[in-house]
């Protein structure tokens, strides 16, 4: 659970400097809150794995990390409703970049101000389940990714007296 808390912790640190900074909005700074959630990951395989002895399998050492994603979408999701308290003016920015998106796809005005009031109306839904299926969806790729790090029992040769007990 201390992996999967500071690990999002982390990530929310990223964001909010990425957003100070100006660059919360642009395209490629979503990808860059993924290298904290993998690093956080990795250590909490090595220290699953260091926990249990190194005896654990490539399962084991995903679903530690998976379950330290589940607490790392928790995290996430507080801190998107404390952001929208902190942070109101992030709600309007993606809502004029949303129009921007509506606008280069060439719909009429009625189309745009409809589907912006959909948003607006389903904004914390769609944030809540957001947050939830992204962060689990790319927490078990990386918990994948993770638990190929940690040393396991079959990475290391058993002595005599292991090979003959197990």
């Amino acid at each position: 659970m201390m992996y999967g808390f500071l690990t999002g912790l982390a990530m929310i640190i990223v964001q909010v400097l990425l957003y100070v900074l100006g660059f919360g909005f642009k395209p490629w700074s979503q990808w860059i809150v993924y290298i904290p959630f993998l690093l956080g990951l990795v250590i909490n395989a090595k220290a699953y794995s260091k926990a249990n002895e190194y005896r654990v399998a490539f399962g084991n050492v995903w679903s530690s990390g998976f379950k330290a994603s589940a607490i790392v979408a928790i995290v996430l999701l507080a801190w998107g409703f404390i952001s929208l308290y902190v942070f109101p003016e992030m709600r309007e920015k993606g809502m004029e970049m949303a129009r921007e998106k509506l606008v280069e796809r060439n719909m009429s005005d009625e189309q745009i101000d409809q589907a912006l009031q959909m948003t607006k109306k389903f904004f914390v839904p769609f944030m809540i389940a957001g947050t939830i299926f992204s962060t689990m969806f790319v927490g078990a790729i990386l918990s994948a990714i993770a638990a190929a790090f940690p040393k396991k029992l079959g990475d290391s040769p058993l002595t005599k007296s292991e090979e003959i007990s197990i």
